[in-house]
Order: structure tokens, then C-alpha cells, then sequence
């Protein structure tokens, strides 16, 4: 079964994309202790993340920690990680059996790598005031072979995709899912939460395409 959930931390990362999460496991550690979340930074150095909140990494790209799953979050900081070489390298230097896994804009850097190409994946669905573009439609632009979908957790494998800001609590969930916790489970870490009745709500939005 797997165990370790790892979650990529940059500057201005929004902080419920990969606190959402976080949160869910911290939650489900209390029944299973051996399960494990933690942040990778592109260095050990402190991350700003979004609201000022400043974030220490357990381990950078240099060290290659042992993942079942890598998740990239969204934020405006994923602007530029589109062009970070140094994580495009990681993302691609990860063996076949670890998940890859996006919320919101995150799910940009799988696509201007050409991982979505042929596939099925999401993005945030509303944009900001003013914004000139909804980021599902720029991942439209920057991954033009790969079919945009409006669920809320598109499942193609071993690429994972969740679209909205708060879509990281239910990529949460749906990891316990794919990591081999039965329903019962998962459902009493939403009840726990007090999470229970809007989970039972998105267990729907979703599609499986594996």
C-alpha cells in the first residue's frame, strides 16, 4: 500500500492548493501513523508562499526523496515554474510507478512538458478579476494535444489533475483512494474533517480514464 505523498513547495504557491492536502493526510495519520506527507523545495531554503506565509521544505530536488505520489500545486508562482528547468528534470527523472499529481494551475508544468498530450486533464474552471484568460483555457494554449475536462478530479493513470483552489482537499481524499485505503476510510477522514457531507458531493465530480 502506499505510503508517501510528496507535495513540490515554491514561491507564492497558494496555500490551500497543497495545505488541503497536507490536512487530509495529517488527518488519516491518525489511524494509519506509517502514512507520510511532506514538502520538496527546489532548495531547503524558506518559500513564501501565498498570504506571506513562509514555508521550510523537509527535502529539496537534490535529494530525490522516495514518493508513491508527487503533486504540484497551483499559484500565481506557477507562472514561472513552467520555466524551471531544474524541476522539469526532477518531474522527469521520477520512476514510472510514482503518481503525478496537479491542483489547479499546477497541472500548467505537466502540460508545457508534453505529459498531458493525449490525455484527459483539469485546471481551475474561474478566474480572477480581470484576468484576461481562465487558466483551464491557457492549459488549453500551452498543452493543445491534450482534451480539457471540467471535473473536478480527472484520473488518467498515473497523471492525477484536480481544477479549483480548494480542489485540494478532495485530490486529498481521492489519494488515500488511489493509495489503497478502502471507502470506509476515506470516509472517516471526511467526518473527522467535518468534511463528510461535501465529499459525499465530489465523490461524483469526477472521471476515471485509466
Amino acid at each position: 500500500m502506499a505510503k508517501r505523498l510528496g507535495i513540490y513547495i515554491y514561491n507564492n504557491a497558494e496555500v490551500i492548493d497543497w495545505a488541503g492536502p497536507i490536512g487530509v493526510f495529517a488527518v488519516a495519520r491518525r489511524m494509519d501513523p506509517e502514512l507520510d506527507v511532506f514538502l520538496v523545495g527546489d532548495s531547503l531554503a524558506p518559500v513564501m508562499a501565498t498570504g506571506n506565509l513562509s514555508v521550510n521544505p523537509r527535502y529539496s530536488l537534490d535529494q530525490c526523496p522516495d514518493m508513491d505520489a508527487f503533486l504540484i500545486p497551483g499559484g500565481i508562482g506557477s507562472r514561472a515554474e513552467m520555466h524551471n528547468g531544474r524541476l522539469h528534470a526532477f518531474v522527469k527523472g521520477l520512476p514510472d510507478k510514482t503518481l503525478l499529481v496537479s491542483v489547479c494551475t499546477g497541472s500548467w508544468v505537466y502540460g508545457i512538458l508534453g505529459l498531458l498530450d493525449g490525455l484527459k486533464a483539469t485546471n481551475r474552471k474561474n478566474a480572477d478579476p480581470g484576468e484576461p484568460i481562465v487558466p483551464i483555457d491557457r492549459l488549453a494554449k500551452i498543452a493543445p494535444k491534450c482534451e480539457i475536462d471540467r471535473h473536478r478530479v480527472v484520473d488518467t493513470g498515473r497523471i492525477i489533475t484536480a481544477g479549483g483552489i480548494t480542489s485540494g482537499l478532495e485530490m486529498g481524499f481521492y489519494l488515500l483512494e488511489r493509495f489503497g485505503y478502502d471507502e470506509d476510510f476515506v470516509d472517516k477522514v471526511a467526518y473527522i474533517m467535518e468534511y463528510q457531507e461535501q465529499w459525499n458531493l465530489m465523490k461524483k465530480d469526477r472521471l476515471v480514464v485509466r
